[in-house]
């Protein structure tokens, strides 16, 4: 079973979202699911189906979540001269020279002040390790992308 590194505030996120899906969504579907099968006949009756559908998809999801968080490794960010988890980093394209920030994160977590990058990305698998003026390359659909780190830290 592979584990999945998450920081603390990610993994509480999924949490959440785990438990708005099961405490709130399903039971929400499943409200409407009984009031459109009280409409009559369920045969030809597309608010049946539909309510179906979406009780499904919110089911898969439920069970994806579940298994991610069973998997869950959970790594409080240390401060570190080297990209890991939970690192603010600043490159510059050495192609382009346009520079970026964002902030190295678990599979599936969000931050809404900054841009983030998954550390399972072929972005955030690249610069995992790297120091301040060292090089990272990423093969991407448009081509070899390359990037130097230009500055690099942990916030609280």
């Amino acid at each position: 079973m592979d584990r999945i590194p998450m920081t603390p505030r990610g993994y509480e996120q999924a949490k959440e979202k785990l438990d708005r899906m099961r405490n709130v969504e399903l039971p929400r579907l499943q409200k409407s699911l009984g009031d459109a099968i009280e409409l009559g006949d369920i045969s030809e009756n597309s608010e049946v189906e539909t309510a179906r559908h979406e009780i499904g998809i919110i089911e898969q999801l439920i069970a994806e979540l579940t298994d991610k968080l069973a998997r869950a490794e959970v790594i409080v960010p240390k401060a570190s001269d080297a990209v890991g988890l939970g690192a603010l980093v600043r490159v510059v394209d050495l192609d382009t020279r346009r520079d970026d920030e964002f902030l190295i994160v678990g599979e599936g977590e969000t931050r809404p002040d900054v841009d983030t990058v998954s550390i399972s990305s072929p972005l955030g698998t690249a610069l995992l390790g790297k120091r301040v003026g060292e090089d990272a390359e990423v093969d991407a659909p448009r081509g070899r992308l390359r990037y130097r780190v230009t500055s690099l830290n942990y916030p609280a």
